[in-house]
């Protein structure tokens, strides 16, 4: 196991806890939900306290009638709760009745005397109104708390983190969020917020508060999401399914969490085990939109292309129009065409990927490679060129790569001499930037003279004559090259082969032709020819 605690432990749940967990992390429509769902239950011990953060909730969320009715639900609940009349001035406040708040206020401190948290509730009620306006009542609250507990009451660090982390003063906000954790160890706000105020710093620091978290309170739906969610951040695949697995047990987990256990288990390689669980997601929920992405591209990956194609065609029916398909999606759909032998429907994926999301240079260059494997080669010529003006920097491999899709077009060319010279002259461009920012290359050579003989309809000119002659020049100038070991004996082969043809039949030099064919036929003999 990832952190302490069993399977069996992990299907149980904190109840009611659980939305007042979430609510103090900020998560108000989580908190809504798990409140909602558990207020009822018999294990909901103090009813006047869960109505109490049901309203706080619904204030967070800006519904001021709903708030009211839950606050006054508490108070009838039980009439000495302090909290609800908090809530109560909280409400007052929000509606302008800062004298009314003030009632409510006393009535708070009157059931709550000892009852530290109750006064910092008082001073987040009147920073959550105006931090501006009511500056001096939040001072003297908090002062208030400090005196009164000594400086230990962990919520008061709560609140003062959270005052910081508004600053965007992060390093502030994790310091007082560790004060709430140093008191108070099995203080969810603290550690989820904590980890949230320094998962951008240490990453490592901030899952290790949250293993923390979850080895004090094993049970605690909101200590095993943030934990798994954290580990996906991390990119701990694994880490991240496996928590999830467990979470999900959690009686308190969300119906959206199942489809995310799919997604988690996908990054984790478990790609049986994601479609298993996407299949039970969509047996609920037929138009669950990630279980039918999910579904599909497991598929890809187990190789069962028939079913990812059927099941791809059905995602994008149903989703049409839908702003979260993502250019993978389309990559994914193309790839199981590809495994069915629907080459050509694979390309039109593609193309609808590319007219969808013109900025995403990588999809360009896939589509350059797809139109390459279809020997459409001006296509993939002119998909590539647009890859590189996607590029801020475009790298010498990209411009060696761009040459070589515009030397298999114009090589190709046939008779359409328009198409061949205009495809060589870009390819030539594009080497020609290669072989100025690199150190001398044979191969730059090589592709400088093919695209001058494919310019020349495949015919060598005096062009190709130089740059091959280059490309010797390079190759002689370490003897090992003639080495058959070393691999470049190729390339002899063909300078030689092209030189004794230009020699023999363009120029008609008769001795520089035999000096060539001798060359020509010394490596062939090398080469075991």
């Amino acid at each position: 196991m990832l952190v302490a605690g069993t399977l069996a432990a992990g299907a149980q749940s904190q109840g009611y806890m659980d939305g007042i967990e979430y609510y103090k992390a900020g998560q108000y429509g989580n908190a809504k939900e798990i409140l909602a769902r558990t207020i009822n239950d018999a294990a909901t011990d103090n009813k006047a306290l869960a109505y109490y953060y049901m309203g706080q909730t619904e204030l967070a969320m800006g519904d001021k009638a709903a708030a009211k009715k839950y606050f006054d639900q508490g108070v009838a609940a039980d009439a000495e709760c302090a909290y609800n009349y908090v809530g109560l001035g909280a409400l007052d406040l929000m509606n302008g009745n800062a004298a009314g708040a003030k009632d409510n206020f006393k009535m708070a401190q009157k059931f709550g005397k000892k009852n530290h948290e109750v006064t910092v509730d008082i001073a987040r009620a009147y920073y959550n109104a105006n931090p501006v306006t009511y500056a001096k009542e939040v001072e003297t609250y908090l002062a208030k708390a400090h005196k009164d507990s000594k400086n230990q009451e962990p919520s008061l660090y709560i609140l003062e983190g959270d005052m910081a982390a508004a600053q965007q003063d992060w390093g502030g906000a994790a310091g007082k969020y560790e004060m709430a954790i140093t008191f108070d160890q099995n203080n969810p706000e603290g550690y989820v917020k904590y980890a949230d105020a320094y998962f951008n710093v240490n990453p490592n620091f901030s899952i290790q508060k949250l293993e923390d978290l979850l080895n004090q309170t094993p049970n605690s739906a909101l200590a095993q999401r943030e934990l798994a969610e954290k580990y996906f951040k991390a990119n701990h695949w694994k880490k991240a399914s496996d928590l999830y697995g467990r979470y999900i047990n959690n009686p308190n987990h969300f119906p959206e969490d199942k489809a995310r256990y799919s997604v988690l288990l996908y990054w984790g390689e478990d790609y049986p085990q994601s479609l298993k669980v996407a299949e039970e997601v969509l047996a609920q929920d037929p138009s669950n939109f990630q279980a039918q992405r999910l579904r599909f591209i497991d598929q890809v990956k187990l190789q069962d292309y028939q079913n990812a194609v059927n099941n791809a065609k059905e995602f994008f029916a149903k989703n049409a129009g839908n702003p979260l398909i993502n250019s993978n999606d389309y990559v994914t759909y193309a790839e199981a065409l590809t495994g069915i032998g629907e080459d050509s429907l694979a390309v039109l994926q593609y193309e609808a990927a590319v007219q969808k999301f013109p900025e995403n240079g990588d999809l360009l260059k896939e589509l350059s490679v797809v139109y390459t494997n279809n020997k459409n080669y001006v296509k993939a010529a002119e998909a590539y060129d647009a890859y590189i003006q996607t590029v801020e920097e475009p790298s010498l491999n990209d411009y060696f790569s761009a040459s070589g899709r515009y030397l298999n077009a114009a090589a190709t060319a046939g008779d359409n001499a328009d198409q061949r010279t205009k495809c060589a002259e870009r390819g030539l461009e594009y080497v020609n930037k290669a072989i100025a920012g690199a150190e001398p290359q044979a191969p730059l050579f090589q592709r400088q003279a093919r695209l001058y003989i494919a310019r020349n309809g495949n015919q060598i000119d005096e062009n190709g004559v130089e740059s091959y002659k280059k490309m010797l020049e390079l190759l002689d100038a370490d003897p090992a090259n003639m080495d058959p070991a070393n691999g470049q004996l190729g390339l002899y082969k063909e300078a030689y082969t092209f030189l004794y043809v230009f020699y023999g039949n363009v120029a008609k030099d008769k001795d520089l032709a035999t000096e060539y064919a001798d060359k020509m036929n010394a490596v062939k003999a090398l080469l075991g020819e």
